[in-house]
């Protein structure tokens, strides 16, 4: 395992999940993959990664749902969730919730009451991903 920590990339877009993986491993971390909701949250519970960065619209379990389950389950509660979502094209491209302060944000704020602590907008640049996902280990370090 790496040092910088695993991280689980959950999309039933294949080719961004290629994407994210590549561009996270570059930066040094080790990266695990599902294609969708129902195998993300089989492998989050089997291997415990450091971040999961999920998608919201996906097949079997959406990610609102994968994120519940995660925050219901003691063993991986406290695993930090990022959503990479195409929902909320209208809102900004980032959004952290404690600053989710603006009309119209129903897919982050769902998405933060399922238990996520980002939201980022596809599509999203590899600076963008890389220091969310850098920012959510270092919190859970804390």
């Amino acid at each position: 395992m790496s040092d910088k920590g695993r991280v689980l990339v959950v999309d039933d877009d294949r080719a961004l999940v290629r994407i994210a993986q590549s561009v996270l491993q570059k930066q040094g971390f080790d990266v695990l993959t599902a294609f969708d909701g129902l195998e993300g949250l089989q492998k989050a519970q089997e291997e415990k990664p450091d971040v999961i960065v999920l998608d919201i619209s996906m097949p079997k379990m959406d990610g609102y749902q994968v994120c519940h389950r995660l925050q219901e389950d003691p063993n991986t509660r406290q695993i930090p969730v990022v959503f990479l979502t195409a929902k909320g094209q209208d809102t900004e491209r980032t959004t952290h919730r404690d600053r989710l302060m603006f009309a119209g944000d129903r897919d982050a704020a769902r998405g933060f009451e399922s238990g996520a602590m980002e939201f980022l907008i596809k599509p999203v640049t590899a600076k963008d991903l890389v220091e969310k996902v850098e920012g959510l280990l270092w919190f859970s370090k804390l």
